[in-house]
């Protein structure tokens, strides 16, 4: 079903470019604009010049990136390997929790679906707005600047022995990330097996939908103008790949903070919980009693000091959140804090913008600094659900998930066709 095969990256030579923690980054969508401009300072070829470039002389941005990108290539501080290869990644990094985790998987190139296919399922909704830019970006670069994050099912973990030449040698590349996390990349032969290994297997997207989305729209336009009759770079698009099984993969909610409506009421809110939830006062750590919770659980942070764990009854989801989204959706925490509370008890529209914050801490503080009006609290989401939302064809509410780490970008560039330096 899907159609994964190795490709020629394009990498940066540390011979060039100096230490590559000043060069990769995470992707641009997660780079805040102060970010932004302390990596950019910190090297001419940090990643962010290309990723999000700025306007100037007399260029647009997109164009500025192009002749950035070309550049980099004509001077030799990126380079292309001579053969297509996979690139396996290893990521350490201090979850959300304190503890020290491993995250391991692979960069590779996907085939970007035809119409009918079904290789490649998605649970997020894309902005038309977030496509154009990239879509721009990525006709100016003729690349695939960052990876789409997946996930695959390998309940027999076949691709173990592939996945272990980690464990063979030093990693090709190294770099510390800004955000703390130590990037090790090596890159090995590009293995049929694995290419046969996902020819019966479908790819889910946990981080990344923009891009994706951006790469199929870039592929149909591409084939309007040039109407090949063979394979062309543009008919794949750049991937991570991460098994549902490694240990590394943690799936943190984005926790809501919101300003309560005109007229709120604490203790009539509380009795309307009352026929759906158990209303459970808590006096200590309200996310650690999330946390501990086995069934869906909501925590309710109030001015005050007020703090509540809100058990969900035993029943009929449906009852609560009606029949326009199916089991999938039903099943997630926070399609019940949105549909549930925020929606049927509170009266927010579907699309209201909150505050989504993935520090429980911060959430809470927000609320007892007097800034917001309340906080609620999520348990994480497992990968199955996102797979299962994704297999249902189910779009989840707007930040349901928090992959933490991102995947790198700039460790493994594919390069389409290489734009012109200036």
């Amino acid at each position: 079903m899907a159609e994964v095969r190795g490709f020629s990256a394009y990498r940066f030579d540390p011979a060039v470019v100096g230490n590559l923690d000043d060069v990769v980054t995470p992707p641009f969508d997660v780079i805040t604009e102060d970010e932004r401009v302390m990596l950019s300072a910190r090297s001419p070829y940090n990643y962010t010049h290309v990723i999000l470039p700025q306007d100037g002389n007399g260029k647009s941005k997109y164009d500025v990136a192009a002749g950035l990108l070309g550049k980099w290539i004509a001077e030799g501080a990126l380079k292309q390997d001579n053969e297509e290869s996979f690139y396996l990644l290893e990521q350490t990094f201090t979850a959300l929790d304190g503890a020290t985790c491993i995250r391991r998987g692979f960069f590779g190139v996907a085939k970007v679906p035809e119409p009918g296919e079904d290789t490649v399922l998605g649970h997020e909704r894309t902005f038309e707005w977030k496509v154009t830019d990239r879509l721009a970006l990525t006709e100016a670069t003729k690349t695939n600047l960052g990876a789409v994050f997946v996930l695959y099912k390998d309940d027999n973990h076949e691709l173990g022995p592939f996945l272990n030449q980690m464990n063979l040698r030093a990693p090709d590349l190294e770099a510390r990330t800004f955000e703390g996390v130590t990037q090790k990349v090596w890159r090995v032969k590009a293995d049929p097996a694995v290419t046969a290994f996902f020819k019966d297997k479908k790819l889910y997207i946990a981080d990344g939908h923009h891009r994706y989305r951006t790469a199929h729209t870039y592929r149909d336009k591409m084939r309007l103008q040039e109407h090949p009759e063979g394979p062309r770079p543009y008919n794949y698009v750049l991937m991570g790949f991460i098994a549902m099984y490694d240990e590394g993969l943690f799936v943190y909610p984005a926790h809501r903070v919101i300003d309560l409506p005109q007229g709120f009421n604490e203790q009539k809110f509380l009795k309307d919980l009352e026929p759906w939830f158990e209303v459970l006062p808590v006096d200590s750590d309200l996310a650690e009693h999330v946390r501990e919770e086995e069934e869906c659980a909501i925590g309710l942070a109030l001015r005050g000091g007020k703090r509540f764990v809100l058990r969900l009854r035993d029943i009929e989801r449906v009852k609560l959140l009606g029949d326009q989204h199916g089991p999938a959706w039903r099943d997630l925490d926070v399609s019940v804090l949105h549909g549930g509370i925020l929606e049927r008890l509170l009266h927010f529209a579907p699309d209201a913008v909150h505050i989504y914050e993935k520090d429980p801490a911060i959430a809470i503080d927000m609320v007892e600094s007097g800034k917001k009006g309340a906080a609620f609290i999520l348990r994480n989401m497992q990968p199955s659900q996102v797979c299962a939302c994704a297999e249902a064809r189910e779009s989840m509410p707007q930040k349901a998930t928090y992959f933490f780490p991102k995947l790198p970008s700039g460790a493994a560039i594919y390069v389409h066709e290489a734009p012109a330096a200036t």
